[in-house]
């Protein structure tokens, strides 16, 4: 009879450690669920914001190529000699405004 009782003592401290060791695994696995979590909001939120910028070079890089194309033409030449070199054609008659 005293045989039994110290079984089933034993097996009842068992059962608390076994149940308090998967309660503690349990609370680590929920800890590191929450980091995670936070931690995958701040990546989303960061890629989102790497995605605007990536795009907005992508334009950058359209407008520079544009750019680069009418640079290249004719007009573009005629507009900055008029503007910056102020010449005319042979033909034309220039104006300037009394200040």
């Amino acid at each position: 009879m005293r045989k039994k009782r110290r079984d089933r003592g034993s097996n009842r401290r068992g059962m608390v450690c076994i149940s308090a060791v998967v309660l503690v695994l349990l609370v680590t696995l929920f800890v590191q669920s929450n980091t995670i979590k936070q931690k995958n909001a701040i990546y989303t939120a960061q890629e989102a914001q790497l995605q605007t910028q990536l795009e907005a070079e992508e334009q950058r890089a359209k407008d520079i190529e544009d750019m680069k194309a009418y640079m290249q033409t004719k007009e573009y030449a005629e507009k900055v000699a008029r503007d910056k070199l102020g010449l005319v054609y042979k033909d034309e008659i220039l104006f300037k405004e009394d200040e």
